[in-house]
């Protein structure tokens, strides 16, 4: 057997623990289940973590590290204004439903990192609630990014609105959201969940003033 550390064996640890603990918990699972699901011996695994909360910390640090890259990469569509304002209401909210979808496809993939991050970690330590407060800062500033270039870049956002506020909102209600899904106190339905977000921040919960008669 080779001793030699290598990125792929230090993936499939990482897999096998994102496994590990969503099933168990952080606090119910140990480094033998970590082992076991990975079909390697302690001593490999030592070679790449001191301990369970170390394989943890580089789990949160890797999420961290895709939602960067997701922030560098990504860019507001260059469309004169006066093309921007010839968009249907129905192109608008399937942009925004798209750019959502690749904001939380990033972070929650599937329901093992979506446990991981908002109930196996959260609390857990001080260290740990900053990797969460980076990811969350991060995520927010993807939004607000865009909502910043969707004002000012294509003019489809009214002023006199804190963006910095609605983006935290987002983000936050997503986050709710997920999980409630979790509980199972609401369908687990990522696209439905992303409709009934892009609906409401978009158009709000009032009706148009033809319909209400809001003066």
């Amino acid at each position: 057997m080779s001793y030699l550390r290598s990125p792929e064996r230090q993936r499939q640890i990482l897999s096998c623990a994102r496994k590990v603990f969503a099933e168990r918990g952080f606090h119910g699972a140990n480094v033998s289940h970590i082992c076991a699901e990975a079909g390697i011996g302690r001593g490999t695994l030592y070679l790449y973590f001191e301990n369970k909360r170390a394989v943890l910390v580089a789990i949160l640090e890797d999420l961290v590290s895709r939602v960067k890259a997701l922030m560098a990469r990504r860019h507001i569509p260059r469309i004169p204004r006066e093309a921007a304002k010839a968009l249907t209401r129905d192109q608008i909210v399937a942009f925004s439903e798209g750019r959502l979808a690749e904001l939380l496809g990033v972070v929650f993939s599937d329901q093992q990192t979506l446990r991981i991050v908002l109930r196996e970690a959260v609390g857990l330590d001080v260290d740990i609630d900053k990797i969460l407060a980076t990811m969350d800062a991060t995520l927010i500033s993807i939004v607000e990014r865009d909502l910043i270039a969707a004002r000012d870049e294509l003019g489809l956002v009214r002023d006199g609105i804190d963006l910095h506020h609605v983006a935290t909102m987002v983000v936050g209600g997503v986050e709710k959201l997920a999980l409630a899904a979790l509980r199972g106190d609401i369908a687990s339905d990522l696209p439905a969940l992303i409709r009934s977000v892009v609906q409401f921040h978009l158009y709000g919960t009032m009706k148009p003033q033809a319909e209400g008669g809001v003066a």
